[in-house]
């Protein structure tokens, strides 16, 4: 999986909050972002692609992301992580029981550090930086 590029699908309706993600991954050459801010620019995504894994934010201007991770799990077995502002332990039971394979607080840092949660949640040790 390493020789080849990874597709990943943000869902995040928070500009900054997927800006910041997208600058996570500018010296990944190995990983290409696609970025949604709704649930039906999502579909419509999902309708042209199949990415390597899925990063969801929890509310999105159109419904829950828990809607989209349990389309997605119904269809498919990568990886999807849900995002969300809140530590909530029934939110995280929540996303767990939809299908998520991760879930992480929003904070700088964490948001920062998607690619290292990607590189987790897909098992790819240290992945190069170009």
């Amino acid at each position: 999986m390493q020789d080849r590029t990874i597709q990943v699908l943000l869902v995040e309706d928070e500009e900054a909050h997927a800006e910041l993600i997208q600058l996570s991954f500018e010296a990944r050459s190995d990983i290409r972002l696609q970025v949604a801010s709704s649930l039906e620019e999502a579909r419509s995504l999902l309708a042209q692609t199949t990415p390597d894994m899925a990063i969801v934010d929890s509310l999105l201007p159109d419904g829950r992301g828990l809607e989209l991770i349990r389309e997605l799990r119904r269809e498919s077995h990568y990886p999807i992580v849900l995002l969300t502002s809140h530590a909530d332990a029934s939110m995280q039971a929540e996303a767990i029981e939809a299908g998520a394979s991760g879930y992480v607080v929003k904070s700088e840092v964490t948001l920062l550090d998607m690619p290292q949660i990607v590189d987790r949640e897909l098992g790819r040790g240290g992945a190069p930086s170009s």
